[in-house]
């Protein structure tokens, strides 16, 4: 049987796999999603905000862009050893780092490496 591809428009055989198909997100642990909305980890979340000056550190290191600042909206707490490796980690300062959202993606990718996020850690944010 043939049916119409909602991805390319073309039409393909039942059960083909379309390649423009986007790819499934990641499902989050139902837990760790409990965990983000927690009043631990938001008061967290906030403290390293503050320490990193509300500044992407990666856009404030000029290393993976140009520096820029990013409203509070646009920052996000990246966890640099992810939840599902090391939960015992989740509120660790050292394991925490802000990030804007397009070099938090590319830390989830490994684009960015560990290393470099830890590195980051522990130096002091830079004006300009």
């Amino acid at each position: 049987m043939l049916r119409s591809c909602p991805y390319c428009g073309m039409i393909h055989p039942k059960g083909y796999i379309c390649p423009r198909r986007p790819k499934r997100q990641r499902k989050h642990n139902k837990r760790f999603a409990a965990f983000r909305s927690s009043w631990a980890w938001q008061r967290q979340r906030q403290k390293i905000l503050e320490r990193d000056f509300h500044l992407c550190r990666i856009c404030n290191a000029g290393g993976y862009g140009a520096f820029r600042v990013s409203s509070d909206a646009e920052l996000q707490v990246h966890h640099i050893v992810p939840l599902e490796e090391r939960e015992d980690l989740r509120l660790e300062e050292d394991n925490l780092i802000a990030l804007c959202a397009q070099h938090h993606r590319m830390a989830d990718d490994g684009k960015i490496p560990r290393s470099l996020l830890q590195e980051l850690v522990h130096v002091p944010p830079r004006w300009g």
